[in-house]
């Protein structure tokens, strides 16, 4: 690195590179088959270079940070075309979008005009991955909170310390001394959350700091004038360049970012900025040329529109994935709204960010007014009326099957089922209280029904099928006067602590294993009167030994957890998962005709999955199966729709209303059972 002569303020490759790395998210988004490229990280690290730039800028001349103005100008730009996307975003889930995903569409298009996806994701569990017609429309907006909370935070920061330390210098070098310390120490912290969990890391602000941070470094180098010798600027821009674009092949991103494999992409940026300014056959005039700057205006548009337009094209479609002619149908649409976009908010924008004081901040807080309200109204509409018990017929759901009930055959017949589609994702009984997060190691357990003076104690536990139930549980331990001890966890059914959790990571296998251990401890304390257990037909282990099953290999698990009881005296029940639908069977009962017609349905055999439990209890003394299986399906198929309630809200989890439909049958087994 050399000192480089005085250059101009403005550094115009930039917005090459800046068009660059968001037109590729975009590319791979419609081509990439789900991979991810490098493009967000390259923004990031851009955005930190720019912002903090214009602040060292500030603190070494000693002029005003002027942090409400910077704020004003800068949300005024972003705030106006997203809500115009959100605004259509919360349209759509009234028409187009799949209705069962409308109520989390709703929420997210509160959580982006609030800056705070990346975090919504996160809570919700969503991991980035490709487009389908069941993908969040608004998860391409994580990036813009990150950017968002640095844009705000940071200055804010900067601030404080100016007010604390007083001389120039000492300002000076502790805000890059701080600058150091939070990128290193963000770096460190992606690695490790990258190894525990890259689905939460990936939209993990703190995680993504570093890249930021770098950024804001790589200003700090321009501010003391250094760059790469003139002699290797045309190498190193070129190296620089094809690292960025390269870096999408070579990783995947959604898996490897923001861990140490971003550096590539990050480094990639980092050359390109250094090298700017460079001679003939260097990147520069490319960067600087007409049609990149012309990409680089159109590229923050394109990347809000391009992801829900496409998911609105798979959903129309029905497809989980796009074709290279869909691929370009939606690109020619993006392009052409976001012209649109630009040619409606150009001068509004402009009149906003070109007057001083409060116009741009007032213009900023307007525009998340506007997404904010519709969104947040028709939300608390829809939730008002999903919280309340569905009300249904004596003869809905389950007494529709019962050989004992033919007056209820016909039930639900002609009319629209219960829950409503909109709010059938919600349609849950799990409780915070009876749950244990993937990512924690809390045994989460509550008491249902009578907590001191109880006839009967029931421990209930399972993966996330035993938590449809906790309604029911209720129901019946308050009639009964029963205790019902409940308690699930993400992806974990209660079998051997040593069994194989899948498609969960290190930290989660962990977590899962002492759950286990828990639960086996409490099974063994003697103070329960039965323990009931379920767990989802789909969660299927794998045998490592040729000579064993996965069916047998399933069975000593289970066996292994059985032990725990104190005594053959404490019953073991095992209630029998509910039918598995495929998630296509969704959209099939919003089609009345096809719902009405029987295609909603599949064979009995393919929908009721039998895993290692028949084994288990029939090699293990006092241990009982309650099948209610034909109180779901008919003899020869499943349904999706039985006595006008939908049976499961997701394809594999009960709705809570088909459950409570349920409930007299599977109280009357546990009182056969257990009287």
């Amino acid at each position: 690195m050399t000192p480089a002569p005085a250059r101009p303020t403005r550094i115009g490759e930039i917005d090459g590179l800046r068009g660059i790395a968001l037109t590729l998210v975009v590319i791979f988004h419609l081509f990439g088959h789900g991979r991810v490229s490098g493009g967000v990280d390259v923004f990031l690290t851009v955005s930190g270079f720019l912002l903090v730039l214009s602040l060292g800028r500030a603190l070494q001349t000693e002029r005003p940070l002027g942090i409400v103005a910077r704020w004003g100008r800068t949300f005024a730009r972003l705030a106006p075309p997203a809500t115009l996307v959100l605004l259509a975003v919360t349209a759509l889930s009234y028409t187009v979008l799949s209705p069962w995903t409308r109520e989390q569409n709703l929420i997210e298009v509160i959580s982006t005009a609030l800056y705070v996806e990346n975090w919504q994701l996160i809570s919700s569990q969503l991991a980035y991955g490709a487009a389908g017609p069941e993908t969040s429309p608004l998860q391409h907006f994580w990036s813009l909170s990150v950017q968002a909370q640095f844009f705000f935070l940071f200055p804010l920061v900067v601030g404080i310390l100016t007010l604390i330390i007083r001389g120039r210098r000492a300002r000076v070098v502790a805000f890059w001394t701080l600058l150091v310390v939070a990128t290193l120490a963000s770096f460190i912290y992606a690695w490790r959350a990258n190894l525990a969990d890259p689905l939460a890391a990936y939209f993990d602000t703190g995680a993504r700091f570093w890249e930021l941070g770098i950024g804001g470094l790589l200003a700090g180098l321009v501010l003391a004038g250094w760059s790469i010798p003139a002699a290797l600027k045309v190498v190193a821009g070129w190296v620089g360049l094809a690292m960025v674009i390269s870096s999408g092949f070579i990783f995947d991103g959604g898996l490897s970012y923001p861990g140490p494999a971003a550096l590539l992409p990050v480094g990639g940026a980092i050359l390109v900025v250094l090298s700017t300014a460079g001679g003939k056959g260097s990147a520069s005039p490319l960067l600087t040329s007409r049609p990149l700057v012309t990409l680089d205006r159109l590229s923050y548009g394109l990347y809000l529109w391009h992801w829900p337009i496409l998911i609105v094209f798979l959903t129309i479609k029905q497809r989980d994935a796009i074709g290279w002619r869909g691929a370009s149908v939606v690109l020619a649409v993006s392009v052409a709204v976001t012209l649109l976009t630009r040619f409606l908010l150009n001068a509004p924008t402009a009149w906003a960010t070109s007057g001083g004081g409060r116009r741009p901040l007032v213009f900023f807080l307007v525009a998340v007014i506007v997404a904010v309200t519709p969104a947040g109204v028709l939300y608390a509409s829809s939730s008002s009326a999903s919280s309340s018990v569905v009300a249904v017929d004596e003869c809905a759901g389950a007494a529709s099957l019962d050989p004992t009930r033919p007056e209820c055959a016909d039930a639900g017949e002609g009319e629209d089922p219960v829950p409503a589609l909109d709010a059938l994702r919600g349609d849950d009984a799990n409780r915070a209280e009876c749950w244990s997060r993937v990512d924690t190691r809390d045994v989460a357990i509550c008491a249902l029904g009578e907590e001191e003076n109880y006839e009967q104690r029931i421990l209930a536990v399972g993966d996330s099928h035993n938590n449809v139930w906790i309604d029911v549980y209720e129901q019946i331990a308050e009639a009964r006067g029963w205790r019902i001890d409940a308690a699930g966890r993400a992806g974990c059914q209660w079998v051997s602590p040593d069994a194989p959790v899948y498609g969960q990571n290190a930290e989660g296998q962990e977590g899962c294993a002492e759950w286990r251990t828990a639960i086996s401890e409490r099974a063994a304390s003697g103070e329960y009167d039965a323990i009931l257990t379920t767990a989802s037909s789909k969660s299927r282990f794998t045998s490592e030994d040729p000579g064993v099953s996965d069916e047998e290999f399933h069975t000593e698990m289970i066996l292994e957890a059985w032990q725990a009881r104190p005594s053959s005296d404490t019953p073991i029940l095992f209630l029998r998962d509910n039918p598995i639908f495929p998630e296509e069977s969704l959209d099939c009962i919003a089609n009345r005709s096809a719902r009405e017609a029987g295609d909603c349905s599949r064979p009995r055999a393919d929908a009721l999955l039998h895993t290692g439990y028949d084994d288990a209890v029939a090699r293990t003394e006092n241990a009982h199966t309650i099948d209610l299986s034909d109180l779901q399906c008919g003899l020869d198929r499943c349904d999706m729709v039985v006595g006008g309630v939908v049976v499961t809200r997701d394809g594999a989890h009960l709705t809570s209303t088909y459950a409570g439909t349920l409930a007299p049958y599977l109280d009357r087994e546990l009182a056969r059972i257990l009287d």
